[in-house]
C-alpha cells in the first residue's frame, strides 16, 4: 500500500505523520519504506536519529528528489509491504506523482488553514490526482496543539475545516484528532489510515 502525505506547505505536522506512521506500520510487522521528497529531508534525517539511538524496528529511508520518483516507486512497491510518501509541500512534479501512485493521501491541517484562497492549489493538485486515480482515497486531519494540548477545536474551527474537506472529491475527515506526536493520537490515526 502507498501512503502518501501532503498539505500545502507550513507547519502542520506532515513530517510527523508521515514518520509516526511509517514506524506503527514497521512495528506492526510490515517491511515498510519511507520515501522523503523533500527538499528538506527531514523524514530521512529522523530515520537517521532514530537509527542512531538504536530504536527498532529501523524504518528504510530513501530520499528520491527529481523526475525518478515514478521510476523509483515502481521497484520499491515490489521489495516493500507499505510505502509512505513525505511529499513537498509546493505543487512539484514529485509530489503530483506521489499522489497519483498512492492508494491514500493523508491531508494534516490546521484550522488555521483552511482559507480556500491561500489552499487553492493544493484542492486543485488533490481533485487533478483523484482524475487520474480514481480510486484515491483522501483522508484530512485535524491538527490541534502540542502533545501536551488539552485543548480541542472548537465546533465552529471543526465546521470549517469539514467545509474546506468538501471542496475535494471524495474526501473525508479523520475522526482523529493530532496533538503534536501524542501516542494516542497517533495510534488511532494509524488505525483509520490502515485498517478503514
Amino acid at each position: 500500500m502507498i501512503v502518501a502525505i501532503a498539505n500545502q506547505s507550513g507547519g502542520a505536522g506532515k513530517t510527523i505523520v508521515a514518520n509516526n506512521l511509517a514506524l506503527l506500520r514497521a512495528r506492526a510487522g510490515r517491511k515498510v519504506m519511507l520515501v522523503d521528497t523533500d527538499p528538506k529531508a527531514a523524514a530521512s534525517n529522523w530515520c537517521s536519529e532514530l537509527a542512531a539511538a538504536g530504536v527498532w524496528p529501523r524504518v528504510a529511508t530513501r530520499a528520491i528528489t527529481g523526475r525518478s520518483l515514478v521510476e523509483d516507486l515502481e521497484q520499491l512497491r515490489y521489495r516493500y509491504n507499505d510505502i509512505v510518501i513525505d511529499t513537498e509541500g509546493r505543487d512539484t512534479a514529485e509530489s503530483r506523482a506521489a499522489l497519483i501512485a498512492a492508494r491514500l493521501v493523508v491531508v494534516p491541517v490546521t484550522p488555521l488553514q483552511v482559507d480556500l484562497s491561500t489552499q487553492y492549489q493544493l484542492i486543485a493538485r488533490l481533485n487533478a490526482a483523484r482524475m487520474f486515480n480514481p480510486g484515491l482515497r483522501v483522508l484530512f486531519v485535524l491538527v490541534g496543539g502540542d502533545a501536551q494540548s488539552t485543548d480541542e477545536p472548537t465546533a465552529e474551527e471543526r465546521a470549517a475545516v469539514r467545509a474546506y474537506v468538501s471542496r475535494v472529491m471524495s474526501a473525508t475527515l479523520a475522526n482523529t484528532v493530532v496533538h503534536g506526536q501524542a501516542p494516542a493520537d497517533m495510534d488511532a490515526l494509524y488505525r483509520e489510515v490502515f485498517t478503514a
